[in-house]
């Protein structure tokens, strides 16, 4: 049998290596746990490898004033999205000493160098993936003296874009959304134009914002127009001007409401975009209503409608995914927290069970709304079933007390009879009793009329004879 783990003299070879690099050098393993760094790394950071060694570099966000050196060394060192996915980077970290005789630098431009590295061998083994070699470089200027970095906060703030619009985050569970996400993924890897359908509220435009950030274009602005809304005048500019090279991604919400030479204008960049590489953006398009019906209505004009129609998505309504209801919950709740105002913790096991039975008529966009209402009337850190909207704690009760929520069969013969005894009650009183009159004001016979008064039981006496 032989050993498939590596020799210490192989070992050896890549750490010795590293080691004699003049600058500050330092490896990540697959799990971005710092696997090694040489002395000029430990002379900079002021972190020695014994302390260094294992540290998880996932610390994506700004951290406080308090943090430990441990916690300001792992958030320099987190590779950003790109490095994980393989591509070689570099970002600009602030690193603020937490006491003195600590580096004097306070900004590194770190540099990411992903290494494939092989398959795992036994069932001990870690997942294969990448292996990130990395350099520390110190800055002495400020960061606005290096021009194409990302700023410490900016990069913070792509980082939380980039968390909030992972395409798990859609849910993953129910098997319409699951061939969503597949079709998201494999229409990632073009450039090509795409047309998202659904009902209103299902969230075709995070499902866009999700395919921006999976595409190599995410780099760039994804710039979200809603052409039913805004008026032509706003529209126009940011369709015909210099700014649109720029985009990576343009999202139109509706685009059957934009002006016909609108649409005739972007008609014409997706012509050009079917016959090679273009800097125009890749545009994806969302319709509420069925982008045919527009077709045949004249709304949408037929050149837009097929170069939009490369690539259809159904983004499929939120009853019909009950099983991602719990982590879309959840989401939008971190998303309600991190905007601001009152933050709650979760959602009692009363008020889930009533999330589950609602319909949800309005999607994501109702749900949303919902738990929006319900965190500002929350009393404490926890959503109540009391918390929730009326509209979703009248189903819950009709549920709980009638066991089924299916419509009683309707009496037809009954409702109709109702009706048209209050009509000839009405007609009767303006008519000051007088049947012949009632029955003109019905427009029928004064026999008809006596006969349906028969017929529904109001007596003879209900009404006066005629002089």
């Amino acid at each position: 049998m032989t050993d498939d783990r590596p020799s210490p003299r192989r070992a050896f070879r890549w750490q010795a290596l590293l080691q004699r690099a003049a600058g500050a050098v330092f490896v990540l393993d697959r799990r971005r746990r710092l696997l090694f760094v040489n002395a000029a790394w430990e002379q900079l950071t002021g972190l020695g490898l014994d302390r260094a060694r294992g540290l998880l570099c996932r610390h994506a966000r700004p951290i406080g004033p308090d943090a430990t050196l441990e916690e300001r060394v792992a958030h320099a060192l987190t590779p950003p999205p790109d490095a994980v996915a393989g591509q070689f980077t570099r970002a600009r970290r602030l690193f603020a000493p937490p006491a003195a005789g600590a580096p004097a630098a306070r900004w590194w431009d770190v540099e990411f160098f992903p290494v494939r590295a092989g398959e795992p061998r036994g069932e001990t083994a870690p997942p294969a993936g990448h292996l990130i070699i990395g350099r520390l470089l110190p800055v002495e200027t400020e960061p606005a003296a290096a021009p194409g970095l990302l700023p410490e906060r900016l990069a913070a703030l792509r980082q939380r874009r980039a968390d909030r619009y992972r395409i798990d985050l859609l849910g993953s569970a129910a098997p319409s959304m699951q061939r969503a996400a597949r079709q998201l993924r494999l229409a990632a890897a073009t450039a090509a134009p795409v047309l998202l359908t659904g009902e209103p509220g299902t969230g075709k435009q995070t499902a866009a914002r999700v395919l921006h950030h999976l595409s190599a274009a995410r780099e760039r602005p994804f710039v979200a127009l809603d052409c039913r809304h805004l008026p032509p005048a706003a529209l126009a500019p940011l369709l015909r001007g210099e700014a649109v090279g720029g985009y990576g991604a343009l999202y139109l919400r509706e685009p059957a409401a934009l002006p016909r030479d609108l649409q005739q204008l972007v008609s014409e960049w997706l012509a050009l975009a079917a016959t090679g590489p273009t800097t125009l953006p890749r545009v994806v398009a969302g319709c509420d209503r069925p982008p045919l019906e527009e077709l045949r209505a004249g709304r949408l004009l037929e050149p837009l409608y097929w170069g939009l129609a490369a690539l259809v998505i159904e983004v499929p309504p939120l009853r019909e995914r009950g099983e991602d209801l719990a982590p879309i919950t959840d989401r939008l709740l971190g998303e309600l927290n991190e905007d601001g105002g009152r933050v709650v913790t979760g959602l009692s096991a009363e008020a889930r069970e009533a999330l589950r039975g609602h319909a949800w008529p309005g999607n994501i966009a109702e749900l949303r709304q919902a738990l929006r209402d319900a965190r500002d009337h929350a009393a404490g850190e926890v959503i109540e079933l009391t918390d929730l909207p009326m509209r979703v704690r009248l189903v819950e009760r009709l549920r709980r007390e009638g066991g089924e929520l299916a419509p009683r069969p309707i009496d037809l013969d009954g409702v109709l009879q109702t009706v048209e005894r209050r009509l000839i009650e009405l007609a009767l009183r303006r008519a000051g009793g007088n049947r012949r009159a009632a029955a003109d004001l019905l427009g029928t016979t004064r026999a008809r009329l006596l006969r349906r008064m028969g017929a529904l039981g109001m007596g003879v006496g209900e009404g006066s004879e005629e002089g």
